[in-house]
């Protein structure tokens, strides 16, 4: 839809992601990245509203994350606010401050360095149950397995003999490492025009109960909320005319189940940038990471003239327990009132 309204658009991006970085601390990624992205658009701190840091005590291993962190992003002396739900919840959070007028240029920034950690299921562990150390508890992985089990019942997977746990192998899962990942969002006519990397369109977001056996873990509730979502406020940006899909999930199960619940357009891509398994990151990051790489194939996929969107949807909690779905484009009239 045609609307006055401005639009916000993703203006610059930047990555850092490999299998183990041992010779930069989390916080010299950070600064790393957030330099590289403020930098391609001539931007610095001092020219950022606010700074949106996606972050989790336990998972980076420090009392309060955002005192560290906030620094190397470009936060000193700044607005700044820690989400610490999910890097995905991140993003949608510096969109919507735009959206409600708080903020003309954000910088969001979200990263997970499990190397630092010894043993990184072990903190998923106590993420879980933090007064009580179990040798057997859940986590993403465990979680992950229970879910697939649910996809696979009735069907033979025994000529699989490679699990990590049944009936996961390593190639269905998410590839674990080192990574930051930093978006800056900013409100048409605070950039020049065509220099944008993609429109946001929209977001929707849902959680559901956190009680694993009070839910059936196939059926996606979540996401199909959050697409719903969507779908009542901007008809044009639900997912039967997604050009593209980037899906951060706990297993390639959930991939497919995504591929066969969502309504999508003929010829539409699902993970065209690579399957989970070949990705480094952590949950924590994880759909933030498809989000990225849904940003990305805008630019590079769309043709000038036709309206292209892509979507990128990710899972937090376990086996799926909330749901994000951000919609982007390369038109801004593609979007709600």
């Amino acid at each position: 839809m045609t609307t006055n309204r401005p639009g916000i658009a993703v203006i610059a991006t930047a990555t850092i992601a490999l299998a183990r970085e041992s010779s930069k601390s989390l916080e010299e990624m950070i600064f790393e990245a957030s330099k590289s992205a403020l930098s391609s658009v001539g931007l610095a701190a001092a020219d950022i509203d606010a700074f949106v840091i996606g972050g989790n005590d336990q998972i980076d291993g420090r009392v309060i994350s955002i005192m560290p962190s906030a620094g190397p992003a470009g936060g000193v002396d700044q607005d700044t606010t820690m989400i610490a739900s999910s890097g995905d919840h991140a993003l949608i959070y510096g969109y919507l401050r735009i959206m409600a007028g708080q903020s003309k240029h954000v910088l969001v920034a979200s990263w997970a360095k499990p190397s630092e950690s010894i043993d990184p299921d072990r903190a998923e562990l106590m993420s879980a149950e933090p007064y009580l150390l179990r040798a057997v508890g859940m986590n993403e992985t465990i979680a992950a397995a229970l879910q697939a089990s649910r996809f696979v019942e009735g069907k033979d997977v025994r000529g699989n003999t490679d699990f990590v746990v049944w009936p996961l192998t390593r190639a269905d899962l998410p590839g674990r490492g080192d990574s930051v990942h930093v978006a800056i969002l900013a409100l048409e006519g605070s950039f020049a025009a065509g220099s944008e990397l993609a429109w946001i369109v929209d977001a929707g977001w849902s959680t559901s109960t956190y009680e694993l056996g009070a839910r059936d873990l196939t059926d996606l509730d979540a996401l199909k909320n959050a697409c719903a979502q969507i779908t009542k406020r901007n008809p044009g940006a639900s997912s039967s005319n997604w050009n593209a899909i980037e899906v951060g999930a706990a297993s390639e199960y959930v991939v497919t189940a995504v591929k066969e619940f969502l309504p999508m357009k003929s010829g539409a891509s699902v993970n065209a940038s690579g399957p989970l398994s070949e990705q480094f990151t952590s949950p924590f990051v994880l759909g933030l990471s498809r989000m990225m790489r849904a940003i990305d194939s805008v630019k590079k996929a769309s043709i000038p003239g036709e309206i292209y969107l892509t979507a990128g949807i990710g899972f937090n909690g376990f086996a799926g327990q909330g749901a994000s779905v951000m919609v982007f484009s390369n038109s801004k009239d593609v979007r709600n009132d």
